[in-house]
């Protein structure tokens, strides 16, 4: 048995040693990169650094519960307020690695991550292996150096935290050798394989390869037509029905990818295709001089919007690829054509306009040329090749090369670009130059044979770990590689709080549904990971009315985030948050203090008048436009008195401002807003609000703003942190005084100019005994839920006299579906986003059902996709049976 067994592993050894090699060298590389940079468990730093650290590794996170706890792919309530999962998964999670994560304890997911980077790291170069190997096959040796390169290319280190894109790396040379296979022998299987896979993976950068898929057909078909080199079976027209062939088999990837592609179409409508505004100008984005100094190793700039593109993929590279075009053992279309699809790729790196349409129609926000490893791949081929007919070529060239080269280098380093180290990028470079050219004359020369290329792939291994080191450290330098413990510690400090709450909820007979949040942050996604409901998030997926909702309900929230700070009682009730947990005692007159962590200084809150998800309303509530009101202190009156259906009520009371002092201050006007600027750079600026309190009432503040610019805020002298900024344009609790007073509030200027929008009172006293007795009415008509998961939800509510309105806090979604007693109910969207039916007073059940159009829909147009794919397939085995019966009898073979 034992015997049999390594008989079984000794053939696969020998069988795919090749590719587990050109495997395991890169994952290898990477990972002692990661050991140089101290990553656990060699330190204490991990993989967590910009978009990885702030918002993947939370949807992570949520995955590995839906896997392991169970949860809908199709919603989740942790994002603000709830929303579709599918363009979460679909954006960042749909590759088939990402399940892995759900091997690893909650503790360990940062090692979860590493595995999966040095997993697609390895993939990355088998990949490549296999292409080179079945394309044009030569020495393994040469494979692997060349295999290696673009595992371990500039992109593919530097955006390896962009977990979802590099599944596209991986792809890319399976979808360019289908359609070579497409084109030569009409073989589609790769083709369809490979290309729907991209898509299915990450639909983004799918997207773009649909865009090489295009570039390169042309690319490789005139590249190769000569002699019918293209065309093996001599078909007729063989270039119209290659580009019919390459259409259809196009489509049907693209159709079975459907699942995916067009919930994620559906999610991007939620706002993200309006995010911002897009100008076409065909304007250069960077000097050519720029984007040569990026092919050399240690030229790391930034991942920040000016970043250029990450094209480097071994000095090797650099030398051989001039090399390709001299080299007359490859024909002049071939080498004709290369040129051209380099120039390609070239002007569309240069052109903002074209650039646009490659990231989907919009300027990306930082991380540019995000299909730049398309060059890579096409560059490491050519100079495959070259290598390959290296024992052909004038050694004179290589000289050449190398001197220009080094010329080149000096005059980078006359640039004096801040990026350009002399030491790590123009002599390390210099360097490589040298080794390799000397080493290539080895190879060249043939002596040494087998060994001198044996010294070039170790040359080259040297190289891309001593470059991806240097990429690393200077992503680090950029944007900070956070600590393991930086995550770890404070989940774990947070993580049982949540869970008291969670289980105080159920031993208290509580809702299956619930709301809390907490008022400090890791980051905005952290309800992801901690499990709880929530109304802090961040996506590119995002749902642009909610964050605009919560904007004017008071909350910090713009752009693509939301974040629970700011805010009122008011608001919080209305949306139903009935826990808080706090880093410190709150003056908050309407939350029941319930447990304190006296280890952390935490403390856990409950919000009695929290109300359900759904409660019955007057039909004034869906009247309201919320676009009327810039003050979100007179929104929460003028919302409040339409869901009870009152005229008025001031829950939220204006208090008299008794003057405006300014001291250093320049005043101007600008669309409905005042500017205030500094008179003098050198002296303090300032606006002084001298307002009169009453005492025993807390005291808000409501400055509206267009145009958030940070300045400090101080109440008497006494510092209360920021205002006006991105988290601080919001409502601003200034607290509680014990008599009726007038207190000072001062505005400080930083740097820039702040902008105040007139005609609005910024301060406003609150009735806490007022809103108690008007929430606790509101209570009467809550709808109690009686069933819950993440797509279905069931209740009963009694509904009063007066009122005919359902009114939730769920987000407007056409894929909801609700009955009220199994009748279908047409939906109704108030405040702009939010979900309400009508109903009648009385008793009633209501039945809320989540399955979006886009998915059903979606589904059919996959499962269509895949019985055509099947369909072709049993047509062309068909085919190749009649044409081998027909080849047989034209040869008398029986």
């Amino acid at each position: 048995m034992k015997t049999d067994l390594r008989t079984k592993v000794y053939d696969f050894w020998i069988r795919y040693r090749f590719l587990l090699t050109a495997f395991v060298l890169p994952a290898l590389i990477m990972w002692m990169i990661y050991i140089a940079m101290e990553v656990y468990p060699f330190g204490t730093s991990s993989v967590l650094v910009l978009d990885l650290n702030g918002q993947y590794v939370y949807f992570f996170e949520d995955l590995r519960k839906k896997v392991l706890e169970g949860g809908s792919f199709l919603y989740t309530w942790t994002r603000s307020m709830g929303g579709e999962f599918m363009g979460i998964f679909a954006y960042y999670l749909a590759s088939p690695f990402s399940f892995l994560i759900a091997l690893f304890p909650e503790n360990h997911i940062t090692e979860g991550l590493l595995l999966i980077i040095l997993l697609k790291t390895g993939s990355m170069g088998a990949s490549m292996a296999y292409y080179l190997n079945e394309s044009r096959p030569t020495k393994k040796l040469n494979i692997l150096i060349f295999s290696t390169c673009y595992a371990l290319s500039s992109y593919a280190v530097v955006m390896a935290n962009n977990t979802m894109w590099i599944d596209n790396l991986i792809l890319l040379p399976l979808v360019a050798l289908g359609i070579e296979r497409l084109i030569t022998k009409k073989q589609f299987k790769l083709f369809v394989f490979s290309l729907s896979m991209a898509l299915l993976t990450s639909f983004y950068i799918g997207y773009m390869t649909c865009i090489f898929v295009a570039i390169y057909f042309f690319y490789y078909y005139l590249a190769h037509d000569n002699h019918s080199e293209n065309n093996f079976w001599l078909e007729e027209n063989h270039f119209a029905k290659s580009l019919v062939r390459i259409a259809v088999y196009s489509a049907i990837a693209v159709s079975i990818a459907a699942i995916i592609i067009y919930p994620a179409y559906t999610s991007l409508q939620f706002g993200k295709s309006t995010f911002s505004t897009t100008h076409y100008t065909f304007t250069q984005r960077f000097d050519f001089l720029d984007f040569t100094a990026k092919l050399f190793p240690g030229s790391y700039d930034t991942v920040r919007p000016e970043g250029l593109p990450f094209v480097y993929c071994g000095v090797i590279t650099l030398i051989l690829l001039p090399m390709y075009f001299v080299t007359s053992r490859i024909r002049w279309q071939e080498r004709m054509m290369s040129g051209v699809i380099l120039a390609v790729f070239l002007i569309c790196f240069n052109v903002n306009a074209i650039d646009i349409v490659w990231h989907g129609f919009q300027k990306p926000n930082w991380l540019n040329y995000r299909y730049s490893f398309m060059l890579i791949f096409l560059m490491l081929v050519m100079a495959y090749k070259a290598f390959s007919y290296l024992e052909y070529a004038n050694y004179k060239n290589v000289v050449f090369v190398c001197g220009s080269l080094a010329v080149i280098l000096m005059f980078i380093q006359k640039q004096d670009y801040e990026w350009v180290g002399d030491f790590r990028c123009v002599w390390l470079s210099l360097l490589c130059v040298a080794v390799f050219g000397v080493a290539l004359w080895f190879v060249y020369s043939g002596k040494f044979k087998g060994r001198a290329t044996a010294i070039v792939a170790i040359l080259v291994c040297i190289e891309l770990f001593t470059s991806g080191l240097l990429n690393t450290i200077g992503l680090d330098k950029d944007v900070v590689i956070s600590s393991r413990n930086s995550y770890n510690n404070y989940m774990q400090k947070v993580r049982p709080l949540v869970d008291w709450v969670k289980n105080y909820e159920e031993n208290h007979d509580g809702d299956k549904f619930f709301r809390m949040e907490k008022n400090f942050h890791r980051k905005t996604n952290d309800p992801m990971t901690l499990g709880f409901n929530g109304i802090s998030n961040s996506t590119s997926t995002l749902n642009k009315s909610v964050i605009k909702m919560l904007h004017r309900y008071g909350y910090a929230s713009k752009s693509h985030w939301t974040k629970y700070l700011g805010g009122t009682p008011v608001a919080d009730s209305l949306i139903g948050i009935k826990y808080v947990i706090s880093n410190g005692k709150t003056e908050n007159q309407v939350l029941r203090e319930l447990f304190y962590d006296a280890e952390h200084d935490y403390y856990v809150y409950e919000n009695p008048y929290a109300l359900s998800l759904a409660f019955a309303a007057n039909a004034k509530a869906a009247e309201l436009e919320i676009t009327d009101y810039e003050s979100p202190l007179e929104l929460m009156n003028a919302l409040t008195a339409a869901i009870t259906g009152a005229d008025d009520t001031a829950l939220f009371s204006r208090i008299e401002l008794i003057s405006t002092d300014y001291k250093n201050i320049d005043t101007g006007f600008t669309s409905k807003h005042r500017k205030y600027s500094k008179k003098n750079e050198g002296s303090p600026a300032t606006i002084e609000y001298t307002v009169s309190v009453p005492g025993g009432k807390p005291i808000y503040m409501s400055i509206p703003t267009d145009y958030p610019r940070e300045c400090n805020l101080k109440v008497d002298g006494v510092s209360k942190g920021t205002c006006l900024g991105n988290e601080t344009d919001r409502v601003i609790y200034l607290g509680i005084f014990d008599a009726d007073c007038e207190i000072k509030v001062t505005l400080e200027l930083k740097d820039d100019p702040i902008y105040i929008m007139t005609g609005q009172h910024y301060f406003f006293s609150f009735d806490s005994d007022l809103f108690k007795s008007i929430y606790n009415r509101l209570a009467g008509g809550n709808m109690d839920i009686t069933h819950f998961d993440d797509t279905h939800i069931k209740g009963k509510v009694t509904v009063p006299d007066g009122n005919t309105l359902l009114y939730t806090s769920i987000v407007y979604d056409e894929g909801w579906h609700v009955t009220v007693d199994g009748e279908a109910k047409e939906l109704i969207k108030t405040n702009d986003s939010l979900l309400a039916v009508d109903i009648t007073p009385g008793e009633h059940t209501v039945t809320f059902t989540y399955l979006p159009k886009c998915y059903t829909v979606g589904s059919k147009i996959s499962i269509a996709g895949l019985v055509a794919f099947a369909g072709a397939v049993v047509i062309d085995e068909i085919r190749k049976r009649r044409e081998l019966k027909l080849w047989a009898a034209q040869n008398n073979i029986f």
